[in-house]
């Protein structure tokens, strides 16, 4: 199997990881944690922020404008 993908729910922080193999063993390609982008371009492309993973309804976001 050339790459691997390990999505870790544990503790309410998601993180994603793609390992690629490489020589016998797997090698980190891309990783990220809830709150940032996991991107990769192979085996195909994907993007994502591991909090969405969860299902929940982000915050609202702070616009920054004032009534």
């Amino acid at each position: 199997m050339p790459f691997f993908l390990r999505v870790d729910l544990r503790n309410r922080v998601p993180t994603i990881a793609l390992f690629e193999l490489a020589e016998g063993e797997y090698r980190p390609v891309a990783a990220a944690a809830a709150g940032t982008r996991f991107v990769m371009r192979e085996p195909f492309e994907f993007t994502v922020d591991p909090a969405d993973l969860l299902g929940e309804e982000a915050p609202p976001e702070d616009s920054g404008d004032e009534g």
